[in-house]
């Protein structure tokens, strides 16, 4: 009996010394990158909304408008714009589509549920005219419409949607940013091309000086419009200028911006 009031004694010695560890995994980031690690008490009531921070140094007060979020028991708060003006929301899905619970008016339960784009756009999930207006806050994703338009993703299917959603934004943002590149690259090449129509002109005469000028300006036509320049084209080119040797480098450097 001893040796098991012994074992209850140092379990409950472990609990406590764990508590203050697990508690001090809850912390607050302010608007200001600071991050402070102590015990948070939301404060919920009252038109501001505030959180208060107990840490060895004593004890904090910050306002919504301080607070970059806060982390309370594994779970991320956010100051969120919602219905009732700014509050503090539970984070539950994130993405370019974040899924929010708030406290709805008069109650102090988490139920509400907060649509939220990275734009600062965001919806309170309807319960009525569901359809209507779930379409016209995801109007910049037909597919993701279409299919709630037809009924194929309901308000139960929150999760797909958001899902979906985001994976359309995701596609889009790719695309943007592959063109982008395409065009970097092509501002790239047309920069070279330049260059060697520049160093073909300060070479002064020579015999194919006329039909490699105008090689150059066809393929810098080609590039600026993202078409494929014919072998054939490059190797009369290369031809033309064979004999300069002032030109090797501009050349090589204009022909490798091709490959990229």
């Amino acid at each position: 009996m001893k040796r098991l009031a012994n074992r209850q004694i140092l379990f409950v010695l472990i609990l406590l010394l764990i508590h203050p560890i697990v508690r001090g995994q809850d912390y607050l980031v302010t608007t200001s990158s600071d991050t402070l690690r102590g015990e948070i008490r939301p404060l919920m009531f009252g038109a501001e909304k505030k959180v208060q921070i107990r840490t060895a140094e004593g004890k904090e007060i910050y306002s919504i408008l301080q607070t970059r979020f806060f982390v309370l028991d594994g779970v991320s708060y956010f100051p969120v714009r919602g219905p009732q003006g700014y509050t503090f929301m539970q984070l539950v899905k994130q993405g370019y589509l974040s899924l929010y619970r708030f406290q709805p008016e008069n109650s102090n339960v988490f139920t509400g549920t907060f649509l939220r784009k990275a734009d600062g756009t965001g919806i309170e999930l309807p319960n009525i005219g569901f359809k209507k207006q779930m379409t016209e806050f995801l109007a910049d994703c037909e597919d993701v419409v279409a299919r709630i338009e037809s009924g194929a993703l309901k308000k139960s299917d929150i999760d797909a949607i958001i899902d979906g959603y985001n994976a359309c934004i995701s596609r889009r943002t790719q695309g943007v940013r592959e063109d982008i590149q395409v065009r970097v690259e092509a501002k790239s090449a047309l920069t070279l091309w330049n260059e060697l129509e520049t160093a073909i002109e300060k070479e002064g005469d020579f015999e194919e000086r006329e039909t490699a000028l105008e090689m150059v300006a066809d393929i810098r036509n080609r590039v600026s419009r993202g078409e494929r320049v014919p072998n054939f084209i490059l190797q009369g080119l290369k031809n033309a200028v064979n004999n300069r040797p002032a030109l090797s480098e501009p050349l090589s450097k204009a022909l490798a911006s091709l490959e990229q």
